[in-house]
């Protein structure tokens, strides 16, 4: 909460308010502290309180060995030109350690030609008892900001942002342009608010709610309030952003977050709102120094889910989860997965006996959009990213309608179960070096085996648009053991949870019925998960 009449005045050994203009500190200010060689960089902001003379202030200091930003927050006053807060708390990123008691003191200096506060200059006690501590009055200098001009917009904020240096973690959020965040900082699933503070500041007003397990995230429970604002490009178009946080409740805590912003998609506006739905390919673009596969491929269902993958010699990774739209007006056709998505990676060692592992809390934000004002989705971009993740930014994925499932003109609005009744097969790759095969009945039944004597069971309920889509429900799917020998390895699939998802049919330049895709993800309530992607080539009738 903003105090704007706490402390101020004069400290005991003044002798009355010092000569001058009374000065009015609000706002966004950046600058250097310390001097030689420990100079650091300093930004922060000031509220200006009811009556303008001074409020809550946060700032960050630069701290040593690139460990992030020292944070020193409390309540200020100016009394004309003096500037003054005690009692303030110092926190030093590199040990962890918070000191109070903190004095700062200094003098606000107005501009000759307009008389607006442009500068405070000054120092403040030493953090002792942190790896901060210096014996010795620390100096300071800020200027007024240019990111006072900028205003704060809903629109503006509207973004995804990450950076590093939180505790030695990573951070990544979104912010919709209904002002809701979601994300992760270093091992915490976060969510909150992020919303223009007034019409005549540049700043935002953030809550975020910190939540996560005992050994990845040390501060759950934890409930931050502070500010943010934006940085902007020669273009004004924000590309950066800074967010100051301190614990409202939980164990002493604060943030302080500098990021980039993800690039501005521009979208072709549309007369309807775009779906995602359908089947896509596309590439991806690894961060540096990584190497993988460069292709993916998948579904994203009328009501959000997605499942994508990509091809290799021997199983795939695999990403999914549900993308929510966050905006829906005729500008803007972005959806984005409330930090709840899923990533097995096929190189992870994981349990079981089996190769790969599994991945949760990955954050995707994706944007659909159109060439032509017709409403239909041409390309769908965005990025993927968890905390783990190597090279340690977010995997860039660029799509497009997949011709290969893509629903022939003649068929459209005429797709049903029986166009995909048949046999088909896939040779061993995603199921351990196991060829599949799967049968799909006329009342949507599905089964099969593998050629490691699992037996395969399923439904396929239909259509889910109409039969204006190449998709399909599938629902419980599962594997059972049918080993016999007692010698036989038998099903390892069949220890698995029950599985849901999608299906599409495969055509080819004739329209024809040539192959099924099955993607599918479960989930057992003690946490083991599974997958499924088949994609078969349709056997000959017998």
């Amino acid at each position: 909460m903003l105090v704007a009449g706490c402390g101020g005045g004069s400290g005991g050994d003044d002798v009355g308010p010092p000569p001058g203009t009374q000065q009015y500190p609000g706002g966004l200010w950046e600058g250097t502290v310390g001097t030689g060689a420990a100079q650091r960089t300093m930004v922060g902001f000031i509220d200006g309180g009811e009556d303008g003379k001074g409020g809550e202030f946060y700032l960050a200091r630069g701290a040593a060995g690139a460990a992030g930003y020292d944070g020193l927050y409390g309540l200020l006053r100016t009394n004309v030109t003096a500037v003054q807060a005690t009692g303030v708390t110092y926190f030093s990123v590199q040990d962890g350690k918070f000191a109070s008691g903190i004095t700062l003191r200094g003098t606000a200096t107005p501009s000759a030609a307009t008389g607006k506060t442009v500068l405070i200059s000054g120092n403040y006690t030493s953090a002792a008892g942190t790896a901060a501590a210096s014996g010795t009055p620390t100096p300071f200098k800020l200027n007024y900001s240019k990111l006072n001009d900028y205003p704060a917009r809903a629109n503006l904020i509207a973004g995804t942002y990450r950076g590093s240096g939180v505790f030695g973690g990573q951070w990544v959020f979104t912010v919709t342009e209904r002002g809701v965040l979601s994300g992760r900082v270093g091992g915490c699933n976060v969510q909150g608010i992020a919303t223009p503070r007034s019409q005549d500041s540049a700043l935002y007003s953030v809550t975020m709610n910190l939540t996560g397990d005992e050994t990845s995230c040390g501060y759950r429970s934890s409930q931050q309030s502070g500010v943010a604002v934006l940085r902007f490009d020669a273009n004004n178009v924000p590309n950066g952003i800074w967010v100051f946080t301190r614990n409202s409740i939980g164990t002493d805590n604060t943030f302080v977050l500098n990021g980039l912003a993800d690039p501005r998609q521009p979208t072709t506006p549309s007369p309807t709102p775009l779906s995602a739905a359908g089947n896509w390919a596309g590439t991806l673009t690894l961060p540096a120094g990584v190497t993988g596969d460069l292709d993916i491929h998948g579904t994203v269902l009328p009501d959000g889910g997605m499942f994508f993958y990509t091809n290799s010699s021997f199983n795939h990774n695999v990403l999914y989860g549900r993308l929510i739209r966050y905006n829906n007006d005729q500008t803007t056709n972005r959806f984005v997965t409330a930090n709840d998505g899923v990533f097995f990676d096929r190189l992870l060692d994981g349990t079981g006996g089996y190769l790969g592992g599994y991945v949760s809390g990955v954050l995707v934000d994706a944007t659909v959009e159109s060439a032509a004002a017709n409403g239909i989705a041409n390309r769908l971009t965005g990025t993927y990213s968890y905390p783990t993740q190597p090279g340690g930014y977010p995997t860039r994925f660029t799509m497009q309608p997949d011709s290969i499932y893509t629903l022939p003109t003649r068929r459209v609005g005429q797709a049903n179960i029986n166009m995909i009744v048949g046999s088909y097969r896939m040779a061993g790759s995603s199921f351990g070096g196991h060829q599949v095969d799967i049968d799909i009945a006329v009342d949507g039944s599905i089964t099969g085996v593998t050629s490691n004597e699992c037996q395969i069971v399923g439904k396929l309920l239909g259509n889910l648009d109409g039969g204006k889509q190449n998709l399909y429900r599938v629902e419980a799917l599962g594997f059972l053991d049918d080993a016999k020998p007692a010698n036989s390895i038998g099903c390892e699939l069949s220890t698995g949870p029950s599985q849901s998802g999608s299906a599409a049919a495969i055509f080819d330049a004739n329209g024809e019925v040539v192959g099924l895709r099955i993607l599918t993800a479960g989930l057992f309530q003690s946490g083991q998960r599974a997958h499924t992607v088949f994609v078969g080539t349709k056997l000959p009738a017998p």
